[in-house]
């Protein structure tokens, strides 16, 4: 009985092992078919695919921490330390022996480097990689070095230099896009910056700043890499700054240089290219928050180099340049507007465009005399609300608005003209919101209530200042007996309380500062005026509530 059983016991192990075998054969049917569908559809895979090497600190989902240590942070190790001595090795037969021995035994080191990786290739994949990436950095190094980074250069030729070390630049570059390699593309960028901060040039400086911009779009419209994109708006503004302060990398002193040239087009470049990301079809796996928070991003950095930029050499001719952003803001915003996903990115470039237009106004005309354009260019910013549906424009103008008022107010000589422009354009606004409010679905009072709050004190500032002083607060009651007929015509109750303080204010004035200045006989027609029409609404008041309660009880 004991033998049967054992035997059952040997021929079930036997079959559990045929069904594994099976499975495991299934599995290899499986990727034998797929490899002769892609052989028959000509979509091959790629003989060596450089996926991105993910930097994070392993776990003991395949093994002990210790292993994960050994395995893959002694890769990254032994690369970093063999990088350096090849490096310096190169720069020590430099010495010994010349450039062009210096040079034959670096590619040699490069070409050992890239054979390794493809040795390594299946048996030891991670570390294939990074021997891969070790030699893309040692080819492009050592052709740097041709021209640059020495005193006597192999190639005497600067132009011929940048030529050859741009050439490996492609050829990286090449390579990430066709493995689709994002970690590769990063790495190229950063030596393409780099490249330009070490030719020492202010123009080759700037212009291969915006060409890194440009490879970065245009490989986030291919890829989706909004990452990549987000790191290198940062980048590429630092670089601009690098050339603006006189490239202080190289050793140059750390100081404005005396004129940028046509280097500032190359920063104004790198703004606009940037600002596609916003225009260009979303991927799937890019979040709607990502873009928008990017082309904030931008929009911060570009603003922080051109503000630093007029200021240090445009301060007395930036209108061109500021109009110049500003119709491409507008004009961007409005394509925005109709091809975009992502309205609220609309609504930022028109923002941004009319508040250039602003800067140029004042380049224009200085102060005071722009704030009356400033005034109506609200109005402008409304209607441009209106027609995108834009709580978000509406929102921000009335923040920008009251600190033009207050600005006003602060700093500037009063002006009639001025002051009944903004009142104008204050109480326009007002009905403006409250008229389209459904359309701009606003559905809080503030915004409206904030308009007419500058409204009314923009009416009493106009008037205080246009009429002489007897006559000040006789035009705050005719302010106030038209505020109650704006009431009454439209039927809105806050143009009463607008008419209630304005009479508060008349009488405040006209007890506490006009009692000892006005003639006694225009003093009594005053304070008579005032009593009329203060007893007037207090009796209609009383008659309306009246009628609202027998309306009630009846």
């Amino acid at each position: 009985m004991k033998t049967d059983k054992s035997n059952s016991l040997v021929l079930q192990d036997i079959l559990n092992d045929l069904e594994r075998v099976k499975i495991r054969l299934e599995k290899v049917e499986e990727k034998l078919n797929e490899k002769a569908i892609q052989k028959e559809t000509g979509k091959a895979e790629p003989l060596f695919e450089e996926k991105d090497i993910e930097i994070k600190i392993p776990g003991n989902s395949d093994g002990s921490i210790e292993f994960r240590f050994g395995e893959y942070g002694m890769a990254w190790l032994g690369n970093i330390v063999l990088l350096f001595g090849i490096t310096f090795l190169v720069h020590y037969i430099h010495n010994a022996t010349g450039a062009l021995i210096a040079a034959i035994i670096g590619y040699a080191a490069t070409g050992i480097i890239y054979f390794c990786s493809r040795l390594t290739k299946d048996s030891y994949s991670f570390l294939s990689k990074l021997l891969n990436y070790n030699g893309h950095l040692l080819l492009f190094y050592f052709t740097l070095r041709l021209h640059f980074l020495q005193e006597i250069p192999l190639i005497g030729n600067k132009i011929i230099g940048l030529v050859l070390v741009t050439s490996v630049l492609c050829y990286l570059l090449f390579i990430a896009y066709k493995n689709k390699s994002q970690f590769l593309s990063g790495i190229v960028f950063l030596l393409v910056l780099g490249t330009g901060v070490i030719y020492n040039s202010t123009l080759v400086n700037a212009a291969f700043t915006s060409l890194t911009a440009l490879l970065t779009v245009l490989l986030y419209n291919r890829f989706g890499w909004i990452r990549l994109i987000f790191i290198y708006v940062f980048l590429t503004y630092i670089t601009h700054i690098i050339w603006l302060i006189n490239n202080p990398v190289m050793g140059n002193p750390a100081e404005f240089i005396k004129s940028p040239g046509m280097g500032y087009l190359f920063l104004i470049a790198t703004g606009f290219i940037f600002s596609m990301i916003a225009l260009i079809k979303k991927k799937d796996t890019v979040s709607d928050d990502f873009i928008i928070t990017t082309v904030i991003w931008n929009g911060l950095g570009f603003t922080f180099l051109l503000v630093l930029t007029v200021v240090t050499y445009f301060s007395q001719n930036f209108v061109t340049i500021f109009t110049v952003i500003s119709v491409f803001c507008i004009g961007y915003s409005i394509i925005l507007q109709s091809r975009s996903s992502l309205k609220i990115t609309a609504s930022i470039y028109a923002l941004y465009g009319f508040l250039s237009l602003s800067v140029a106004f004042f380049g224009l005309y200085g102060f005071p005399k722009a704030f009356m354009l400033l005034s109506h260019e609200s109005l402008l910013v409304v209607s441009v609300a209106l027609w995108f549906r834009s709580r978000f424009i509406v929102i921000m103008n009335s923040i920008l608005f009251l600190i033009l008022i207050i600005i006003y107010l602060t700093e500037s000589p009063s002006s009639s003209i001025t002051n009944f422009s903004f009142m104008l354009t204050a109480f326009i606004t007002a009905r403006i919101i409250n008229w389209k409010k459904d359309r701009l679905n606003i559905k809080t009072e503030i915004v409206r209530n904030l308009y007419l709050i500058e409204g009314l004190i923009m009416t009493l500032v106009a008037c205080y200042f246009t009429f002489s002083k007897t006559f000040i607060t006789v035009s705050w009651i005719g302010a106030a007996i038209l505020f109650f007929a704006m009431s009454s015509l439209i039927k809105n109750i806050k143009y009463r309380w607008l008419a209630i303080i304005t009479i508060i204010a008349a009488a405040v004035k006209l007890i506490f500062f006009d009692m000892s200045k006005i003639d006694i006989g225009y003093r009594v027609l005053v304070f008579l005026l005032l009593a009329i029409i203060s007893i007037t609404v207090s009796i209609l008041y009383t008659r309306y509530y009246t009628h609202k309660k027998e309306d009630h009880s009846g």
